[in-house]
């Protein structure tokens, strides 16, 4: 048990999040309209998740114009579900409007070449955040080590659940490659425990009523199930009461459940027991870091590695508190309390 107390000890420890002060070279490029213009991609418009990204992009965009010489704008841009095709299209869409910059998480790595290529090929450059398109020309991606946060995840259900037992996986789209990364952490770190078996990984296409079926359906046919990993939070959204053989299980059953993301509901959620541990990433820097990134390597061609960590924020019942004051003030600059006291 040493090395897994160590893992999770090493990873609240090193994972700082992004510097998001835009300093660079001592000469901005200049611009001829005056204006720079940023087209924000996420996956989807109907995942609430990404809502928060939208704001820090805002949040950017007002604090790079009032630091001026240029206007600045943070175009919020995207297909209503999460669909390869579409993203293509508002990509393209993006690069015929004449955007300067352009940031985007990625439906599918492979999908995303073509259209991040492309865009480059415009002279508009590119960059991933949340899921990335290593293949692509993109200059950086900016993100959680989603293999790590599949490790951090396993390593949490095994503190509340033990070596043995049998465990389900919920992802979203299959072949999304923050979510297969995820995943793949996962199977490897419960590699280790013989005694664990993952009985079955199912699919919601990101879409929270369908999570709410796939997850009940997987409940009926696995009544002696032990644990979860919600690879995503989709079914969350639907509240308390959409899925009760779930919710009985976690409450009454011994069932144990780890999920990604870290937003107000999963808190709830972890207070009232129906979840023992989140795996959280820097939503606000989704949007307020790719900006500035984005405005420093348009402006003063700063370059950036190939990964750029945000860092992730591991939460448990320890520091939950913690965790919902940032939600309520909007603050989270501050570091969170250890998940385990005294590790």
């Amino acid at each position: 048990m040493k090395k897994v107390l160590f893992f999770v000890t090493l990873l609240v420890l090193t994972l700082a999040p992004v510097a998001s002060v835009a300093v660079a070279q001592d000469t901005p490029k200049a611009l001829e309209d005056g204006k720079l213009t940023i087209a924000w991609i996420p996956k989807a418009l109907n995942n609430p998740v990404f809502e928060l990204g939208r704001d820090g992009c805002f949040a950017a965009a007002k604090e790079l114009t009032e630091m001026g010489p240029y206007e600045v704008e943070c175009l919020y841009l995207g297909s209503v579900a999460s669909d390869m095709a579409e993203q293509a299209r508002v990509m393209a869409d993006a690069v015929a409007q004449g955007v300067d910059a352009i940031g985007v998480s990625c439906n599918s790595d492979a999908g995303c070449v073509e259209p991040i290529n492309s865009a480059i090929e415009a002279g508009i450059p590119v960059m991933t955040w949340d899921s990335d398109s290593p293949e692509s020309n993109r200059f950086t991606y900016l993100g959680v080590s989603n293999y790590l946060g599949g490790r951090a995840a396993a390593d949490l259900l095994i503190r509340t659940m033990g070596t043995e037992g049998k465990v389900a996986l919920l992802t979203g789209v299959p072949g999304a490659p923050n979510l297969e990364q995820r995943i793949q952490g996962f199977k490897d770190f419960t590699s280790k425990y013989p005694g664990i078996e993952i009985v079955t990984t199912v699919a919601c296409n990101d879409d929270i009523n369908l999570g709410v079926q796939v997850v009940e359906e997987t409940m009926q046919s696995y009544p002696d199930l032990d644990g979860w990993f919600f690879v995503g939070l989709w079914p969350i959204f639907a509240g308390r009461g959409a899925m009760p053989l779930f919710e009985e299980a976690a409450l009454n059953g011994g069932m144990k459940a780890i999920a990604f993301d870290t937003l107000p509901v999963e808190l709830e959620w972890l207070k009232d027991g129906l979840l023992h541990g989140l795996v959280g990433q820097k939503y606000w820097g989704w949007g307020y870091d790719t900006m500035h990134m984005l405005y420093n390597n348009v402006i003063y061609g700063t370059p950036f590695e190939d990964f750029t960590n945000s860092g992730m924020d591991i939460v448990t019942i320890n520091n939950v508190d913690a965790m919902a004051t940032a939600w309520e003030t909007q603050d989270f600059t501050q570091p969170l309390p250890p998940p385990f006291p005294g590790e």
